[in-house]
């Protein structure tokens, strides 16, 4: 499964990682995630007019802006709070925990309403790490039983997810095809992969002015810069670092944002650390 394949790389990346307890920390929460989704109560999906509607306004199916969420999301909030490791937490977080047990019905949907929207407050950016683990684990759920046919876009040039339509994590260029290989983007909030053309800006599009970034001493990771929007997006390269995983591996190069944000760039934060990072204007 998606966690517990993420939960095993976070592992992996945090030994002896400048970032050890940090990934440690999100390791735990993803081991509940996959204990969550194991335990989520059934949930709703778009019926047919409901995806026709998403395709004739060229949105994605579980687009939350379009798709109304149901109570499932609360219920995996609750598993991961009871089963996560609070050992492995620092205090900041072990409150956000406690201070969630106790958060209305009313005030997790406006939680979870700033996370989708990209405008969680710093003051709440503690408890959006949970609120963010538990809408990943109903949007998996979902975006896993919809029909292939029902997820948009599929043309390559789709910087957004064809069935959720929330912003990638990263992208993992494998080898085939071409000598280049093929770029994926991975889906932020729902684990959905799709093909989207190399060198081409994530955010506005453009093939024009794109220029390329290295972390020093590797060769499995680039920041691919667009000097039109200042946008910025990260590639991994499977034929040089095998065992990748989009979200893990993105946390794991944190270090990295920070060198491409020095030089005027931005990006959608990761989930686990929105409220933090800045994004792109517009």
């Amino acid at each position: 499964m998606v966690f517990g394949r993420r939960a095993e790389r976070l592992k992996a990346l945090a030994e002896g990682h400048e970032l050890q307890g940090f990934l440690s920390m999100i390791s735990a929460i993803v081991v509940a995630q996959e204990s969550a989704l194991r335990a989520l109560p059934p949930g709703s999906l778009p019926g047919a007019a409901e995806v026709a509607k998403a395709k004739l306004v060229r949105r994605a199916p579980l687009d939350p802006e379009l798709w109304k969420r149901d109570g499932s999301w609360r219920a995996a909030l609750s598993h991961i709070l009871a089963e996560v490791d609070r050992a492995t937490l620092p205090a900041p977080a072990a409150e956000a925990c406690k201070a969630l047990e106790g958060v209305s019905e009313a005030d997790l949907e406006t939680l979870a309403d700033q996370f989708l929207e990209g405008t969680v407050p710093p003051a709440e950016a503690g408890k959006a790490v949970f609120v963010a683990a538990a809408l990943q684990v109903a949007w998996t759920r979902m975006a896993a039983l919809l029909d292939v046919a029902d997820l948009g876009g599929g043309d390559g040039d789709q910087g957004t997810c064809p069935a959720c339509g929330s912003p990638p994590v990263a992208g993992i260029v494998s080898p085939g095809g071409t000598k280049f290989g093929h770029r994926h983007l991975h889906c932020s909030l729902c684990a959905t992969s799709w093909r989207f053309v190399r060198v081409r800006c994530v955010h506005c599009g453009s093939t024009e002015k794109i220029s390329f970034r290295n972390l020093a001493g590797t060769t499995y990771l680039r920041a691919e810069c667009c000097e039109s929007c200042q946008g910025y997006s990260k590639v991994f390269y499977l034929e040089s670092m095998k065992a990748l995983e989009a979200l893990a591996d993105d946390l794991g190069s944190l270090g990295f944002d920070v060198l491409v944000g020095e030089e005027g760039f931005a990006r959608v934060p990761n989930p686990f650390v929105l409220g933090v990072m800045e994004q792109p204007e517009g």
